[in-house]
Formats: C-alpha cells, structure tokens, sequence
C-alpha cells in the first residue's frame, strides 16, 4: 500500500506534467506559428497557470488527506527525509544546469543577432521566462520522480 507521501508525490507529478503540457502546448502553437510570444502575453500565461496549478494542488491534497488522515498527520521519518533530501539534490542540478545553459544561450543569442528564420531559432529567441519557467518545471518533475523511484526500490 502507498504512503500518504507517496500518493502526495504522484498527485504533484500528475498535476505537474498536466499543467506543464498545457503550457508547452500554448508556447509551442505560438512560437511555430512564427509569433514572437510579447512580455505581457507571457506573463498573462504564466499566471494562469499557476493559479490553476495551485488550485489543482490544493484541491486533490485535500481530498488526500481527507482519505489518509492518519497519513496526512503522521511525522515524516528518516527514510522519508532521506528520500526527499535525494530527490531535492537530483532536482538541484537539473535547475543549475538549465539556468546556466539559459543564460548562456541568452548571450549567445545577443552577440550573434540570430534572425527567426526556423522553429529551433523561434524556440532560442523565446523570452527568458518562458525557458526559466520550463527549466523549473523540468526539475520539479525530476525531483518527484526521483523521489517515487526511491520509494518504490527502497522500500
């Protein structure tokens, strides 16, 4: 049977994965159309989907803990930390590693004047935020993954 925790890591990565396809597909539909994606549109974007995404959060935590209220009070014990010390450093270097390839292509993309001749340009030319946001997310979705593998083979 799964923890409660458990169960909490797969409704994050569910929600997560949902939510994130639904924001790719509105970039992705943008940026091959060939429309530069404005600051305000994106920050628009943005917002949406993180007030649906807290609101999905909260609604099926909820309806968790309301199913495992043992569960839900219980205290998280040494395994369990270990678990998402683990999964937090996995998601650390994901999140590094793709902030610093942003900035970098960032540079790149300033210093060579690059024009929006193909959809690979279109995507290198998309705002900062918009590559920031996806990394995050990517991490997000790395660090649950981690954590669930560590419990179903530890456990």
């Amino acid at each position: 049977m799964l923890s409660f925790r458990e169960k909490s890591l797969w409704v994050s990565l569910l929600a997560t994965v949902i939510i994130a396809s639904l924001y790719a597909d509105n970039i992705y539909d943008a940026l091959v159309a060939g429309k530069s994606v404005s600051a305000q549109a994106s920050a628009s974007l943005i917002l949406r989907v993180v007030i649906v995404f807290v609101i999905i959060e909260v609604i099926l935590h909820i309806a968790l803990a309301m199913d495992d209220q043992r569960g839900a009070a219980g205290q998280e014990d040494e395994r369990e930390r270990g678990y998402r010390l683990a999964g937090t450093n996995a998601a650390y270097w994901v999140l590094s590693i793709g902030v610093i390839s942003c900035v970098v292509q960032q540079v790149i993309n300033h210093y060579t004047h690059m024009e929006s001749s193909s959809a690979f340009i279109q995507y290198a030319l998309a705002p900062m935020e918009l590559k920031l946001l996806t990394i995050f997310w990517l991490s997000e979705m790395f660090r649950f993954i981690t954590e669930l593998y560590l419990y179903r083979t530890q456990s």
